[in-house]
C-alpha cells in the first residue's frame, strides 16, 4: 500500500509560490498515487497570508491525490492536547503533527523547525 504526506502550511505556500521541490512532490503524487493530506489550518494560514494566491489553491485544492482533513471537535481536543503537552501553542502546526501522528505518514514541509518545537520526533520530508 502506498502511504502518503501530511502537508504543513510552509509546504502549500512553497506550492503556491512554484518552488520546484514542491511542484516536484505533486507531480510525483499524482503518478504514483501517493496521498497528500492537508490539515485545513494549512489552508486558512496560506490563505491569510497569501490573499492573492486563490487561483494557485484552487488548483491545488484540484489535486486528484489531494485530501482536505477538517478539523472536527474531537481533532481539535486532541490537537489543543498535543500543543498544550509541547507547552507550544501553534494550532496550525499542531494539527500537521496530530494528521502525521495519526496516519503514520512525514510531514512535508519547509520550516522543520516550527513542527519539532511540537514533536522532536515528527517524521518529516524537507523541501
Amino acid at each position: 500500500m502506498i502511504g502518503g504526506k501530511v502537508l504543513d502550511a510552509s509546504a502549500l505556500a512553497a506550492l503556491v509560490r512554484g518552488r520546484l521541490s514542491a511542484v516536484a512532490w505533486f507531480a510525483t503524487a499524482e503518478t504514483t498515487g501517493l496521498t497528500l493530506y492537508m490539515p485545513t489550518l494549512a489552508l486558512h494560514e496560506v490563505r491569510a497570508v497569501r490573499p492573492d494566491a486563490g487561483p494557485q489553491l484552487a488548483e491545488v485544492l484540484g489535486h486528484p491525490s489531494l485530501v482536505l482533513g477538517e478539523l472536527d471537535a474531537t481533532t481539535a481536543a486532541q490537537v489543543d492536547q498535543i500543543l498544550d503537552d509541547a507547552e507550544v501553542f501553534d494550532g496550525c502546526a499542531g494539527h500537521v503533527v496530530h494528521a502525521a501522528r495519526m496516519r503514520g505518514w512525514p510531514a512535508l514541509t519547509a520550516d522543520p523547525g516550527r513542527l519539532r518545537r511540537i514533536d522532536p520526533a515528527v517524521q518529516l520530508d524537507l523541501l
